[in-house]
C-alpha cells in the first residue's frame, strides 16, 4: 500500500453516493459523536475501557463479550494508549484484544481512544494491503496490526501526503454535504484507512 495507490480513492469518494438511510451514511453521521463521547472524562480506567468498548461494538457485527480475567490489563493498556506518543507493543494490544476476543475490535477501541495514532483496521483494509484475503489467523496477530500502523506512518510521512490529505478530505466533505452531515476533520490515520477501505470496496 502506498500513496500512489491511495490517490485512486479520491475519485471513488467523489463518484460514490450513499443513500441517506444506509449503514454507511449512518456511520458517517455518528463517527464524530463516537469520538466526542470517547473524549469525555471518566472516573477510572476500567470504566473508560467499558465505555469505549461499548461505543466500538455498536459498529461490530458481533455483540460485545468481555473476558473479565483480562479486564484490568486491558484497561491499563488502553489508558496508556491515550498518551500523545504511546508505546506501541504487541503485549499492550494483545491485552485489549484478549479482553474483547477480537483484534479488529481492539483496533476500533484504540482508534476511539487515540485517533491520531491508531487507525481502524479490518479484513477489507488488510486485503488491500496484502493483495489477497487475510486468514482468520492473520487477523488475530497483533504484529500484523502493528505493521499496518507502521505503514500508515510511512505514508503520512511522504512529502506529498499533505496534498493527498487535503484532496481526500475535500472529496469526503463533499460527500458529507450531499448527505446533509456537518463537516468534521479526519486524522491522518483515519484518512489513510478510509481511502484503503474505499479501494477495497468497503
Amino acid at each position: 500500500m502506498n500513496l500512489e495507490l491511495l490517490y485512486h480513492a479520491i475519485d471513488r469518494v467523489r463518484g460514490s453516493r450513499f443513500g441517506s438511510h444506509s449503514r454507511e451514511a449512518t456511520f458517517l453521521r455518528t463517527y464524530p459523536v463516537l469520538l466526542s463521547a470517547a473524549r469525555l472524562p471518566v472516573p477510572n480506567p476500567v470504566d473508560d475501557f467499558l465505555r469505549l468498548a461499548s461505543l466500538a461494538y455498536a459498529w461490530m457485527p458481533q455483540a460485545l463479550r468481555l473476558e473479565t480475567a483480562h479486564l484490568a490489563a486491558a484497561a491499563h493498556a488502553l489508558d496508556a494508549a491515550r498518551d500523545a506518543a504511546p508505546l506501541l507493543s504487541e503485549p499492550s494490544i494483545d491485552a485489549i484484544a484478549g479482553c474483547l476476543g477480537s483484534l479488529v475490535g481492539a483496533a476500533k477501541v484504540l482508534h476511539l481512544a487515540n485517533p491520531a495514532v491508531f487507525p481502524l483496521w479490518d479484513p477489507r483494509v488488510e486485503r488491500l494491503r496484502l493483495q489477497e484475503a487475510p486468514t482468520a489467523y492473520h487477523m488475530g496477530q497483533s504484529s500484523n496490526y502493528l505493521r499496518f500502523i507502521a505503514e500508515v506512518r510511512d505514508i503520512a510521512a511522504h512529502p506529498l501526503f499533505l496534498t493527498f490529505h487535503h484532496e481526500y478530505c475535500t472529496a469526503y466533505q463533499a460527500r458529507l454535504q450531499c448527505l446533509k452531515i456537518p463537516a468534521y476533520p479526519l486524522t491522518e490515520p483515519r484518512v489513510i484507512e478510509s481511502a484503503a477501505t474505499e479501494l477495497a470496496g468497503g
